[in-house]
């Protein structure tokens, strides 16, 4: 029974998503509301039923991708050539076979255009409805069987037989109260990207936008009003727009470069609103030309600047942090958004490498980019890296010998897994005071870490290079000892990022990956920053314990007690013994689930870092409160140390704030919530015991914290966690343990 019950949510799924893909988006809820108004025209809604139905029969038959399926991907563009044709002609068993014919013809279509277009990371759009439709309609002439729709002549009679008087007279009062030609307009073409012809079509439709996505609604206007302003500027008749309503282009590019394939931005934004002026005219010019055949150019222009400008995108050199393509597509552009705002600055694009520190312990940094005395002009994007004691002194005894530095004879690591590419070796150490400006860069060596990235380590001491030039290094392995050769007075150790692998190379400015800073109050994590002067820095050591607890392989199953302490009932219902099992999706990322909740939360480990990317489900769920209480976690550190992050707007606030924020997201985050792990203890770098961490989570509004949540948390060493949470509606209690195979 549960068998017959899932395939048929997927059947439901895979239509009710056909029609919502047409504003890309995956929402149950617009699939309704579309649903409803494709009936409006009784012809057009059961030939878009069909069609969606016979793309996804072949879909399934023929074997393709179940994902793709279920989101209506195999069938939007089947739906919109349903549409068409139901619209265009009588209902009669002859029509009902042409449009299984077209749905399947476009089902093919899509298939094709999937994967010629798919080569070039480019999505397809309508593209297979466009060729279909024009088929059609170009052989309209010779369909001799077929007879046209007169449905509209006798609108009125079809309105009553839709809802009754009741229905015509709402009808009338909205004809009667929206005399703006502008907007009227507006929501004519909103009802004709689903083939409807009545303004109560397109009211409906951006009811269900608002509904789905603010950010959506706001870009359909926008796009409209764009178009509207670039008309009157141009000295076109912008009421012509009523005769074909083809005003629908213009929202569904806003809606497309706007929020869905590109991040929303100012930028972005700014982008649709300069390319929506080439879509007016292709959109005018196209019309001339189609008039010419007796078709309608449909949603050609529409689908020529989107597809042209995203190909543009991508054969771009450097990647500009504020135009960017969603890099997941989570269906909705509030969501890529608000994760897409977090994720950029765990994951910056821009670094592919994540580097340690070159050394073991702690060492201080002597000079840092732009420095007092060196580390200039093209080479000002360095470090200088020195051990003090605790008195702040570099040597001990008198420091006239190399010996007295603490940093002279250290380990130096590589700071990443690569190649060597260089290599100088032969270099005397200098007597303290003096430089050798011959050879100012003294012993050095050059790992490859990609195409783009070398890093350089100079100042080596003599005959200590332990690699040669094209060996393989791996991240943290030592390669040579710190010493005083080439423009060194005294020992240190000189680390710098460049892009070629040259030993005069100019530097470039990269960022360390992970390391720990020394304060008063403990070590604070900094990831994809910049060691500062003066700061005491150390890698994070490796703790067993963490390590072990935060390796979530597919196929682990982990079983959770909670118990919960709070008079509202949201809270009580979280308690119970649940089961977990950890799994990939399609795309290979990995998520740990919920069945009784319909949770997933999303995880990526680096090897230095744990981190919680994205949560699906229900809120009110033991799933959700781990994924917030990890949601990021150091694999190694030192005692005290704290990890500072940011956590998604949608997974911790609602309501009308959410709403309100939804509009202003693309321009200002005013909501804001707060991460915060500090690592009590863990044993030692030689024995590693339970770990004890606290959390803190602290939501913003407008610059007021709110906080929401403290947790401590016990990492036991069999990988077992023990989580007690207090927020100011409920404490709650969860034990998780692995269970065994």
């Amino acid at each position: 029974m549960i068998l017959i019950t899932n395939k048929g949510k997927d059947i439901l799924f895979s239509i009710l998503n056909s029609y919502s893909q047409v504003f890309f988006s995956t929402s149950k809820t617009l699939a309704l509301f579309l649903v409803v108004i494709s009936f409006f025209d009784y012809g057009a809604g059961i030939g878009g039923l069909l069609a969606v139905i016979v793309a996804n029969s072949f879909a399934w038959g023929l074997g393709f991708n179940k994902y793709l399926l279920n989101s209506g991907m195999y069938g939007f563009n089947a739906l919109l050539t349903g549409l068409g044709v139901g619209l265009f002609y009588q209902p009669s068993p002859e029509v009902y076979i042409l449009i299984a014919i077209s749905a399947l013809t476009c089902f093919i279509f899509t298939v094709v255009f999937q994967g010629v277009l798919g080569k070039y990371g480019l999505p397809y759009l309508s593209v297979p409805f466009l060729i279909t439709i024009w088929i059609v309609a170009l052989s309209s002439n010779s369909l001799s069987a077929l007879n046209l729709s007169e449905r509209g002549i006798f609108f009125y009679n079809e309105l009553y037989s839709l809802g009754g008087n009741t229905f015509i007279n709402f009808y009338e009062l909205l004809e009667a109260n929206i005399k703006s030609s502008f907007i009227r307009i507006y929501f004519h073409s909103l009802g004709a990207i689903f083939f409807q012809t009545n303004i109560f079509a397109g009211i409906i439709i951006a009811a269900g936008i608002l509904i789905y996505s603010r950010i959506t609604f706001v870009l359909s206007i926008l796009g409209y009003t764009t178009a509207f302003f670039f008309y009157k500027f141009a000295g076109i008749e912008f009421d012509s727009l009523g005769y074909t309503f083809i005003g629908f282009n213009y929202i569904l590019t806003a809606i497309a470069l706007g929020g869905y394939y590109l991040v929303p931005g100012r930028v972005s934004i700014g982008w649709t609103i300069l390319l929506l002026p080439a879509v007016v005219l292709i959109t005018i010019s196209s019309r001339q030309i189609f008039m010419l055949f007796k078709i309608s150019p449909y949603s050609l222009p529409f689908n020529v600047i989107v597809l042209t400008f995203l190909y543009a995108l991508k054969l771009r050199e450097q990647r500009p942090r504020n135009l960017i393509e969603t890099p997941v597509q989570m269906g909705k552009p509030e969501t890529n958004l608000y994760l897409y705002s977090r994720n950029i600055k765990r994951f910056p694009a821009a670094f592919p490498v994540s580097a340690i520190l070159p050394f073991y312990g702690e060492w201080t940094v002597s000079q840092a980019h732009n420095g007092e005395y060196t580390h200039k002009g093209a080479w000002r994007h360095a470090w200088d890296f020195i051990i003090t004691d605790a008195n702040k002194n570099q040597f001990k005894n008198s420091g006239d010998l190399p010996e007295d530095y603490y940093c002279f004879g250290k380990s130096v690591l590589a700071p990443a897994d690569g190649e060597i590419a260089g290599v100088v070796d032969n270099i005397r150490d200098n007597t303290i005071g003096d430089v050798n400006t011959k050879d100012n860069w003294g012993n050095t060596v050059i790992i490859k870490h990609n195409d783009y990235l070398f890093s350089k380590l100079s100042h080596l001491k003599f005959q200590s290079v332990k690699v040669k030039p094209g060996n393989k290094v791996k991240k943290g392995q030592i390669i040579a000892l710190c010493g005083n050769s080439g423009r060194s007075p005294y020992p240190h150790l000189h680390f710098q990022f460049q892009s070629k692998p040259y030993v005069g190379s100019g530097t470039i400015d990269y960022p360390l990956g992970q390391f720990l800073v020394r304060g008063n109050k403990g070590y604070i994590l900094k990831s994809f920053d910049y060691p500062v002067k003066d700061e005491i820095l150390a890698n994070p050591p490796i703790n067993e314990v963490l390590e072990k607890a935060l390796h979530f392989i597919p196929g682990r199953r982990i079983k959770i007690s909670v118990e919960t302490e709070s008079s509202k009932i949201k809270w009580k219902k979280m308690a119970g013994v649940y089961h977990w099992n950890v799994d990939t999706d399609i795309y290979n990322n990995t998520f740990i689930s919920c069945e009784e909740h319909n949770g997933r939360a999303y995880l990526y480990n680096n090897g230095d870092m744990h981190y919680f990317t994205n949560f699906s489900g229900k809120k009110y769920s033991p799933l959700f409160w781990f994924f917030i209480m990890l949601y990021k976690v150091p694999l190694g550190f030192l005692p005290k140390s704290r990890i500072i992050d940011s956590l998604p707007v949608n997974h911790l606030f609602g309501g009308i704030l959410k709403i309100l924020q939804d509009f202003a997201a693309p321009f200002y985050l005013f909501l804001n919530a707060d991460y915060q792990l500090t690592i009590i203890d863990g044993g030692d770098i030689i024995s590693s015991g339970n770990v004890n961490m606290h959390t803190q989570v602290t939501k913003k509004i407008a610059g007021k914290k709110i906080k929401l949540c403290v947790s401590k948390l016990n990492i036991n060493q069999q990988g077992d966690f023990n989580i007690s949470i207090e927020t100011k509606e409920a404490k709650i209690r969860m034990i998780c343990q692995n269970e065994l195979e």
